[in-house]
């Protein structure tokens, strides 16, 4: 492929292509990697939802270590990663605790 940025499609087919999909615990067998792949991601819009689950599916998912600050009620009360607004915050001002943003939340189905 030569170095011009843009302006030209290629022609061929990519060289290597995978042969299986990723597994995110082929090698790594902990209680870590058990423990985050059983998360249920719950209270957040789709969208952070499939950012969240595309991160636990490639290993990209760190959990936290300690609480986190909330950014509304400014208590540190947030125990999942990625995640910005407290549950109680979020149920009261009903937005998405990753993005804030207002739009339909998607709760846990027991």
């Amino acid at each position: 492929m030569s170095t011009q940025k843009g302006n030209c499609n290629r022609s061929r087919p990519q060289k290597h292509q995978n042969r299986t999909a990723f597994k995110n615990d082929l090698h790594d067998k902990s209680h870590q990697t058990k423990l985050i792949n059983s998360i249920e991601v719950s209270n957040v819009c789709d969208r952070c939802k499939k950012i969240i689950e595309w991160k636990i599916k490639y290993k990209k998912y760190k959990a936290l270590k300690t609480p986190s600050k909330c950014i509304k009620c400014e208590e540190k009360t947030i125990k999942n990663a990625y995640h910005n607004i407290c549950l109680p915050c979020a149920a009261q001002y009903e937005i998405c605790s990753k993005c804030s943003d207002k739009i339909d939340i998607t709760k846990e189905e027991s």
